[in-house]
């Protein structure tokens, strides 16, 4: 074990300290014992040392005037004890003595040996500047960055915010620059097509790639354009050694140098929690299932960026895989000091002001729900409901602690949120919260909600009636909800004006869990078996699992179903979910359990599809190949749905026997996806969730 510790100049280690410095000044530089003593008096020695306190090595260190940077002086290590992660240990220990400063920086000659190491320890190449040798040597500056928010990172992040943000390796970028020759070239200069609505960015490792070329012109001007055309990266550096290590079985035992490139290359864009790598490299693009599998990043090539650009932007906005379990709890007063560190800044700039809101919330609990989302053990979410009004569901407060799922947890919190007012038989949602976030914002705009008077309404009517009988109700509604009669207005008027399908669904889905009867759109039932449904949806058959509980996809506002076969289906449609058996034999199974809209049928071999789906659902490859019976080259089904519904009473198979004879002549029974009539499924649909006109 590496024991690190700063020393003084008292200390019995600083002489060993220079001798080792002497026996190396030739490549490290000569200081006088002096200088030594100098630093030690600053403490600015770390030593590291062995389980029985043998000395193996040094970094001295010194912090600029201004106290924006530190810079190594010296980093050595005993000759017989290199190669054992000591220097590693020394410069991760000054990595965390000097969080407070922008970064580290080092000064190496092109010509040494010791160049190899920075880039292992997380320093980039940024620049270069003439050396002090007779020989006119080169001298590299290293730099790692402490990832500090500066002007640039700010400008960086305003750049990213509406356009699909990508990686791209370094042979991308060298042949984005010039003419394109060959066919590979012109495939990676099509990312540069003013159609396409993509920020192309590099991690700091680029710079170390761009060190390796040999003309000095050249590494100039490619650092040039690394620096002013391109997004740069930041990524915690805790995060890239963790990833470093865990990408290292999926990379040869021998590693070239670009393997190590390409290795932290990966390691830098999963810290910086990106999720597309752009790259032609085939070795790279090989790896993407297990990448994606392990970290929930792809690898993709520039032709497949291009033709899926509308796919891959819906899926930054939304990550519902990368979500585990969640838990979902009020918050008492005694709690409130656990919040205050999340939250401050983010609306409340003192604690004194976070408290004054927030406890009188909690001072009338029949009143108001104060919850917050947890994930991991981490606070994701903080959400207050109110009632106070019988038609309207109020939410007060709704924030989010920042991170890259935070549009999928905002997502699921607005859906959650009308669900949960329309199950109360409450008309209307409002979110009176100002200052939200661009996410919420985002996914309240999504679920229907419109912005009036500074807050953000959405009528969610849990009724089946026709479009003329929905637009008198919303009418009559003005009366219990004036504050909310110029919206009503606007929705009555976009009823009436109406006849395609298409506009009437888009108006249903905006009013959801509203259904229009006169919308013209096909119906199915479509089997599931238990253990599927228990992970796509059912949170009630999931609660009997062991590991269920919370499923894993609750959070999904979306996702895919896959089959084997080709039956007779048309999107867009709506679907009732009947759950069979399966392997689990839950209580509850054999019954119509859910109500979803089908948005989307794909046909094609399972890679393809699974490649296309693998963000929506809990489907691993095995799975998918399983349903192709392992054969590569057969075409599947895959079906895109969206906003379940979980019915409340689920329609078990002694009713549906009742039903099913008189349309078909036979008992119920369903082993492919089945079309039945409008009237059925409503007649289903309101049995399933008791709205006010289906009893």
């Amino acid at each position: 074990m590496i024991k690190i510790i700063a020393i003084d100049e008292k200390s019995p280690y600083l002489d060993k300290v220079i001798k080792l410095g002497d026996a190396n000044n030739k490549t490290l530089g000569f200081l006088a014992k002096g200088t030594f003593h100098g630093f030690a008096i600053k403490k600015q020695v770390l030593v590291a040392l062995d389980n029985q306190n043998n000395f193996l090595g040094y970094l001295l260190y010194g912090i600029n005037q201004k106290g924006k940077f530190a810079y190594i002086v010296h980093l050595c290590i005993e000759t017989s004890q290199r190669g054992k992660g000591i220097a590693k240990a020394l410069v991760n220990e000054l990595k965390k003595i000097t969080q407070d400063v922008e970064g580290i920086r080092v000064r190496c000659r092109r010509d040494y040996e010791a160049r190899k190491v920075w880039p292992k320890l997380g320093f980039c190449a940024i620049s270069e500047m003439p050396g002090r040798s007779k020989h006119g040597s080169t001298l590299t500056i290293w730099w790692f960055d402490h990832g500090h928010p500066t002007l640039f990172t700010l400008a960086d992040e305003q750049r990213i915010r509406s356009k699909l943000t990508v990686v791209i390796d370094a042979n991308i970028f060298y042949e984005l620059q010039g003419t394109p020759q060959s066919a590979n070239e012109k495939e990676s200069q099509s990312l540069l097509a003013d159609w396409l609505n993509v920020e192309l960015c590099l991690t700091s490792e680029i710079y170390n790639e761009i060190d390796r070329r040999e003309d000095e012109i050249e590494r100039k001007r490619e650092k040039k354009i690394a620096d002013t055309s391109f997004v740069r990266l930041h990524s915690p550096d805790d995060e890239f050694q963790k990833n470093c290590e865990q990408l290292r079985p999926l990379f040869p035992k021998n590693m070239s140098t670009s393997d190590e490139s390409d290795l932290r290359q990966l390691a830098h864009s999963i810290a910086a929690q990106m999720l597309f790598f752009v790259t032609r490299d085939k070795a790279l693009l090989k790896k993407s299932d297990k990448i994606y599998d392990n970290f929930g990043m792809h690898i993709i090539s520039p032709e497949y960026l291009i033709i899926h650009q509308d796919e891959l932007m819906r899926e930054a906005e939304y990550q519902p895989v990368q979500f585990g379990q969640i838990k979902i709890e009020r918050v008492h007063s005694q709690q409130i000091s656990l919040l205050e560190n999340e939250f401050l800044n983010l609306q409340w700039k003192t604690k004194a002001q976070f408290k004054q809101q927030l406890q009188p919330y909690l001072t009338e609990p029949h009143t108001f729900d104060v919850k917050t989302v947890q994930h991991a053990g981490k606070l994701m979410a903080l959400v207050i409901y109110g009632r106070k009004n019988p038609h309207e569901l109020e939410i007060p407060v709704i924030r989010l602690v920042p991170n890259s799922l935070s549009a999928t947890l905002a997502r699921y919190l607005v859906l959650s949120t009308v669900s949960e007012s329309s199950s109360e038989k409450r008309v209307m949602t409002k979110v009176t919260n100002s200052g939200l976030s661009n996410e919420v914002m985002d996914a309240l705009a999504e679920n229907g909600f419109v912005s009036v008077n500074n807050h953000w309404l959405k009528a969610n009517l849990p009724i089946v009636e026709t479009a003329k009988a929905l637009a008198s109700r919303l009418s009559s509604l003005n009366n219990d909800l004036p504050q909310a009669s110029q919206y009503f207005q606007k929705l009555i008027e976009a009823i009436e004006a109406t006849k395609p399908n298409n506009i009437l669904l888009d108006i249903e889905r905006s009013l959801w869990p509203a259904k229009i009867t006169d919308i013209d759109i096909p119906t199915f039932i479509v089997p599931i078996q238990s253990d599927w449904a228990m992970q796509l949806f059912d949170y009630k058959i999931a609660s009997q699992d062991l590991f269920g509980g919370v499923p894993s996809l609750i959070l999904n506002v979306e996702n895919v179903y896959y089959r084997a076969s080709r039956p007779s289906l048309s999107a867009p449609a709506r679907i009732l979910w009947y759950v069979s058996k399966g392997k689990g034999h839950y209580q509850g199974a054999s019954a119509i359990r859910a109500c979803s809209y089908l948005d989307e049928i794909v046909i094609d071999k399972p890679k393809l599809l699974y490649s296309r789906f693998k963000r929506l659902g809990v489907y691993e490859w095995k799975d998918v190949l399983n349903q192709a019976k392992g054969n590569l080259d057969q075409e599947i089904m895959a079906f895109r749905f969206s906003k379940t519904e979980v019915f409340n009473h689920p329609i078990h198979l002694n009713e549906l026997q009742e039903f099913w004879k008189k349309p078909f002549g036979k008992n119920f029974q369903i082993q492919q996806p089945t079309h039945i009539s409008n009237q059925l499924f409503f007649h289903l649909y309101k049995m399933g969730v008791k709205t006010k006109n289906g009893r």
